[in-house]
């Protein structure tokens, strides 16, 4: 198993790395191009388009790899080569999964177009958000075994739930895309602890699924780091939350009748503390200063931070060590008691309480200081 994750990880980050040269000459011809204006940080023009480079690092392993485990399990006579004896329960259940991948990928290529759409023309918050919905409702509706049940029999009600997390988690790590490196790097560190989940349950298809995602992220770090060279746009970061939402829903975090029911509520939300705790005070600050909810503005963490004194390598750490100190929580051994399934979540909640403090607290000594 840890063969098959390893060669995963390291195909998607060298297609990802192939990929970015060819797609940022491409972007700069055909004007796909972020030029600085109005809340921008960067200074120069700066070509999108690497989203798409992470999208395809992802995708073109792990449908290659779901297309071989097809042939391997139901035409094996098709194939030169046999697949191998000790891998073949995990090649009949990547041949089994093969429709849910194609839909995954599906659903990730639709917001990846409509992340072009908006990097390149232009889209209205509500036209935007209706077409994240669309996508999620059809993904929760026609992905096999891609559910939200939360121990509830309605059907339809497993479907809103599902399509809610989902544009969940993409608008959280779409509006986590406002600063060099720092959607990439969220997503690689809470990617990370939930790959070490799937390792721990032994899901092959999520942590492959994973691992292709961490791969090809850490390829375009290499790029996005600041002062970065390209960016991911509306299509990578949009595309990023999808995946994270439907790993996260696939996952099985009950894992026997030992393992206590506040798993599956609280695992997610441990993982995904720091971008959650970001849109949530964002939509707050809003609310409080009348702005409209779907509007950007410069009210994120990372900008407050900034606003402390903060360079912008200082606000990149300073968010890496805020997800590390929470996000590795949910990988705590399964079955555990009910005190120790809630250390993690009040370890998390306790994180996010400090720098909401810090925060309060360096604002007011800002407002102080100001003429």
């Amino acid at each position: 198993m840890r063969a098959v994750l390893a060669v995963s990880l390291v195909s998607a980050f060298a297609v990802c790395l192939a990929l970015i040269p060819v797609i940022r000459r491409l972007a700069a011809r055909v004007g796909l191009i972020d030029v600085p204006e109005g809340r921008k940080a960067h200074r120069r023009p700066v070509p999108l388009g690497g989203g798409v480079a992470v999208l395809l690092g992802t995708g073109l392993p792990v449908l290659g790899g779901g297309l071989l485990c097809h042939l391997w399990h139901h035409s094996p006579g098709l194939l030169p080569v046999s697949a191998p004896a000790a891998l073949a329960a995990d090649v009949a259940l990547a041949a089994e999964r093969l429709p849910l991948l194609l839909v995954v990928l599906g659903g990730a290529t639709a917001y990846a177009l409509l992340g072009l759409w908006d990097d390149a023309r232009g889209l209205r918050p509500g036209r935007k958000l209706c077409g994240q919905v669309l996508i999620a409702v059809a993904v929760a509706a026609f992905a096999p075994g891609l559910r939200i049940t939360m121990f509830i029999s309605a059907a339809w009600l497993h479907v809103v739930l599902t399509a809610a997390w989902i544009v969940l988690m993409v608008n959280s790590f779409n509006l986590l895309d406002n600063m060099d490196g720092q959607c990439g790097l969220v997503a690689v560190l809470t990617g990370g602890a939930m790959f070490v989940v799937a390792l721990q349950t032994g899901q092959l298809f999520i942590g492959g699924l994973l691992a292709a995602l961490l791969g090809a992220l850490l390829a375009f770090l290499l790029v996005n780091l600041p002062p970065a060279s390209m960016f991911l746009g509306d299509a990578g970061s949009m595309a990023i939350g999808y995946v994270l939402a439907v790993a996260t829903t696939l996952t099985t975090f009950v894992t026997g009748r030992h393992t206590n029911p506040l798993f599956p509520a609280l695992v997610p939300l441990v993982l995904f503390a720091v971008p959650l705790y970001d849109v949530l005070s964002v939509v707050v600050i809003r609310v409080r200063k009348g702005s409209r909810l779907m509007q950007g503005d410069r009210n994120h963490i990372a900008h407050r931070l900034q606003r402390l004194g903060m360079t912008e390598r200082m606000v990149l750490v300073t968010m890496g060590l805020m997800v590390l100190a929470t996000s590795p929580g949910a990988t705590i051994p399964y079955g555990s008691s009910t005190w120790r399934v809630a250390v993690p979540a009040v370890q998390a909640a306790a994180v996010i309480l400090v720098i909401v403090l810090l925060e309060y607290v360096g604002a007011r000594q800002v407002d102080a200081e100001e003429p």
